[in-house]
């Protein structure tokens, strides 16, 4: 297990939040994880969508600029548009010809999560292992990474770093930093899980997977967790703020714009040497679509918020 992530904020609306991190004893009994995933998949049911390709020399930019840092060749990666039946604009996949995850598992398990979830999410990349210790990670550009055939907690989880970072900027950045957040944590009596307890960020998307839960899942956490009382506050705290963000229905209003296509080999081309690729891809939101962007600090292009093992999450 490793971690690379850039600074965290440590302003806070309302008063200064806690430098101490998010620490107590776990909830009893944990949760049990294969539980919560067989339910979620009982509850979060699939999108239609249909599918069409880029042409073979064409990858989007921010994918091209993981595979490079990952130490994979651009060419091995199969690049397509899903187009869900909820949103007016597709995403652009990118699949590594070795992935764990196939284009059929990809575009089930995206289109799963609520399209408000969704929509913090720029590209969905599949890889083989890296040999990093890691089943997922995200970046700030909301560029998300499975070197393994995606669960939806994990998504969950990658998904609410997204949401922390950028849903909820008005009350400060990352959510997870704030005096609102961290206070609600410690009114409660217990830790929602050991991983919750490595930094405040981590924190807020272990909760996460607990608010979604509850939202999705008929009969809600009691269902499952005779203690819930005991981190009510804090999984409240993420369904009350985050809102509709986290429920079924309805269809996108906010997106990262798509990175820019780019040629896989990274060097210009002369006129007839770029015809061969085919057709440029065109990535922008189409006029009067109604999106509105998400913007990125670009210096904070390239950060990865999360790095995650499936062994971490609600253990």
């Amino acid at each position: 297990m490793f971690f690379s992530k850039p600074a965290i904020a440590a302003t806070a609306l309302l008063g200064v939040a806690s430098a101490q991190n998010p620490s107590k004893n776990n909830i009893s009994p944990a949760f049990n994880f294969g539980r919560m995933e067989t339910d979620f998949r009982n509850n979060m049911h699939p999108t239609q969508s249909t599918r069409d390709y880029w042409g073979d020399g064409w990858i989007p930019e921010g994918c091209r600029n993981i595979a490079n840092w990952k130490g994979l060749n651009p060419n091995d990666f199969i690049v397509f548009n899903v187009h869900y039946n909820d949103c007016s604009e597709p995403w652009s996949f990118c699949r590594h010809k070795n992935a764990g995850a196939s284009e059929i598992d990809m575009i089930d398990m995206f289109g799963r999560l609520p399209v408000r979830m969704r929509s913090y999410i720029r590209h969905f990349m599949a890889t083989p292992g890296l040999n990093d210790g890691a089943a997922a990670f995200i970046y700030q550009s909301g560029d998300v990474v499975f070197e393994d055939r995606p669960n939806l907690g994990t998504f969950v989880h990658e998904v609410s770093h997204s949401m922390d970072w950028h849903a909820l900027r008005q009350y400060g950045s990352p959510f997870s930093s704030t005096k609102i957040w961290q206070d609600n944590f410690w009114a409660d009596k217990a830790s929602v899980s050991d991983y919750s307890k490595t930094n405040w960020v981590e924190h807020f998307a272990e909760v996460g997977i607990i608010g979604v839960y509850d939202k999705l899942v008929p009969g809600g956490i009691g269902t499952i967790q005779p203690n819930w009382r005991d981190i009510f506050h804090q999984y409240a705290t993420y369904q009350g703020y985050l809102g509709d963000n986290i429920l079924p229905g309805g269809t996108c209003r906010n997106r990262f714009a798509n990175s820019a296509p780019v040629t896989k080999s990274g060097r210009k081309m002369i006129r007839a040497e770029a015809a061969a690729l085919g057709d440029m891809p065109v990535v922008e939101f189409k006029e009067g679509s109604n999106i509105t962007i998400i913007e990125v600090d670009p210096s904070m292009e390239g950060k990865i918020i999360d790095t995650v093992s499936n062994n971490d999450i609600l253990a």
